[in-house]
Parts: C-alpha cells; sequence; structure tokens
C-alpha cells in the first residue's frame, strides 16, 4: 500500500498540458507550460541522433540581463551534463527580461550517439546572472537506439 501512495505522489508531482515534469526549484520564474519533442508519454522517448527540441512557457518574477541554460541527466543519483546544449539562454529567449512579464524560451539538445541506452531523469536549468534558477524542471525520459 505504501509504494501505490508514494507512486501516486510521484505521478502527481509532474504536470504540464505538455508534457509531465517535475518543477525543481524555478525561483526566479513561474512555468505555465512545456513542449518536449518526441514526448507523447512519460518517459519521453530521446531516440540517438536526433534533436530534441524544448519551449517553456513562463513568467519571470525578476529582471533577468542574462541567463545560462544547464542540463543533465540524473543518473542513480548522479548528474551528469548533456554537453550538447546552447548555454547561452538569452538566444533561446529575450533578453533582458521584465518582472511580471511573459516569455517563450526555446533550446534543443542534441541526444548523441554515444549516450548509452537508458532511463534516466533528465534536469533541465536556466540560470540567471546571479546563478539562481530562473526555470528548473525534471522529466523522466529513455534513450532509445
Amino acid at each position: 500500500m505504501l509504494v501505490y501512495l508514494l507512486l501516486a505522489a510521484l505521478l502527481t508531482d509532474f504536470s504540464s498540458a505538455g508534457v509531465f515534469y517535475k518543477d525543481c526549484g524555478s525561483v526566479d520564474g513561474t512555468i505555465s507550460n512545456i513542449e518536449v519533442s518526441s514526448c507523447a508519454s512519460e518517459p519521453c522517448q530521446f531516440q540517438k541522433n536526433t534533436n530534441i527540441s524544448v519551449t517553456i512557457d513562463f513568467t519571470s518574477k525578476t529582471v533577468v540581463s542574462s541567463a545560462t541554460t544547464v542540463v543533465h541527466g540524473i543518473i542513480a543519483g548522479i548528474p551528469v551534463p548533456f554537453t550538447s546544449v546552447q548555454p547561452d539562454a538569452c538566444k533561446d529567449m529575450s533578453c533582458p527580461l521584465a518582472s511580471g512579464t511573459k516569455y517563450t524560451y526555446k533550446n534543443q539538445v542534441a541526444v548523441l550517439p554515444i549516450y548509452p541506452t537508458i532511463q534516466l531523469v533528465v534536469q533541465w536549468e536556466v540560470k540567471d546572472q546571479d546563478g539562481k534558477d530562473l526555470l528548473c524542471f525534471k522529466i523522466p525520459v529513455r534513450i532509445t537506439n
């Protein structure tokens, strides 16, 4: 019974009109929707040798002059960086950001052929000029051939 309750709590924590996600500490922004290409069901299927597009609709809670994208795969509790993502988040949205304004962030990550075929959690962060998470979310992913 405890296992079922924990599973229900975990699935409730992942939510969105676009994809199931868990906010992992968005301090300076509020996520309203996340779209991930090739993610029709959970876990998202990331096929090797493809590019996965991520679109996030959000509202900034503060003024942001610059931002950085950081993406990790969490494997057995260990964050492993996805190095194939464009790190300058201002190339993916309209910087500077004003407080209380809605924005759309669009970026992509290449699923390299050297990545193992594995199920993991992807943590996607957009950090502001002070290193605080403007946006942070986690999604369950399966890397496939």
